[in-house]
This record gives C-alpha cells, sequence and structure tokens, in this order.
C-alpha cells in the first residue's frame, strides 16, 4: 500500500473506542534529559546519557458542550460535590489511552463506492489530565483545550 499524508479530514481519535470528534489538533512532544558524563580532572564531556523521559499532548476542539468532558474518563465537572470532582481526579490510576486512527479504503463496492475503515496510527497509553481550558468568543464557534501527561512513548506500527 502507498503511504500517504494523514490530514485532519481523515485523522480521527478515539478514546476507550469511541471517536470523540470534532478535534481542532493534536500535538504530541516528547522530552529527553541528558546528563553530561565526563572524568574525573575532565573538563570536556565523553559522552551523554539520557536520564529521564517526559510525554506530553495537547489538543484543542470544538466546544460542543460545557458540561461534558472533552476526553471521556480524564475529567468529568457533572458531579455533586468539589469533594467528588477532586477524587475524580486524585484517584485516576490508568489514565486513558488515546487513539489517532486514519480512515482508508477497504474494498470497493459494485457501483465503485469506496468502502472506508480505520487503522491505528498511533495510541498513547496513560494519559493523565493537567489542564484544561475553554474559551468563549464573539461571532466564534467556542473552543476547549487539554494537556496531558502520558506514561508510556508510544510508536508508530509498521
Amino acid at each position: 500500500m502507498a503511504t500517504s499524508t494523514l490530514n485532519a479530514p481523515i485523522a480521527i481519535i478515539k478514546v476507550g473506542g469511541v471517536a470523540i470528534g470534532k478535534m481542532k489538533n493534536v500535538r504530541c512532544t516528547e522530552s529527553f534529559r541528558l546528563v553530561p558524563i565526563a572524568g574525573i580532572g575532565q573538563l570536556h564531556k565523553d559522552e551523554m546519557k539520557v536520564v529521564d523521559w517526559s510525554g506530553s499532548l495537547n489538543c484543542s476542539s470544538w466546544l460542543v458542550n460545557l458540561y461534558a468532558p472533552m476526553i471521556p474518563g480524564s475529567l468529568n465537572r457533572q458531579v455533586n460535590s468539589i469533594q467528588d470532582f477532586e477524587n475524580t481526579l486524585l484517584l485516576q490510576e490508568d489514565g486513558v489511552q488515546i487513539d489517532i486512527m486514519r480512515k482508508v479504503a477497504l474494498s470497493t463496492n459494485a457501483q465503485g463506492i469506496i468502502i472506508p475503515t480505520l487503522e491505528v496510527v498511533a495510541s498513547i497509553l496513560g494519559c493523565f489530565i493537567s489542564r484544561e481550558g475553554w474559551d468563549l468568543s464573539e461571532g466564534q464557534v467556542s473552543g476547549r483545550n487539554c494537556d496531558f501527561e502520558y506514561t508510556t512513548p508510544f510508536i508508530f506500527p509498521q
């Protein structure tokens, strides 16, 4: 199969197997902390070693429902008390899995209409929400923005 460009009209974000749709963008950043290694009595570095890794994800969506969480399972504000809200954040153990998928042609029917299917481009495991924001603007479609830290580096399937 020929490689094609992944573009927004065919990028689909799924959480727990459910498409959450209407995403404006998704940006993943992985950082590596390096430590210089030098011998006693040396000023120059002999080598650099990775000692820490971190992954973060930022995503934006169109604001469809102010009350529903943008990423199901990450944060729910429809609770009865501040204590329930705190428990929702404090007691997360696994985070959420975010699947980035693309629509590809599966087959063609007798009329020549392409029948699509979804294939996973990347799965990001153990995503924990670290920031959420939303905006309302005159004459604009409102938006929502979330930041996540994730625990497992993702690799792209071959």
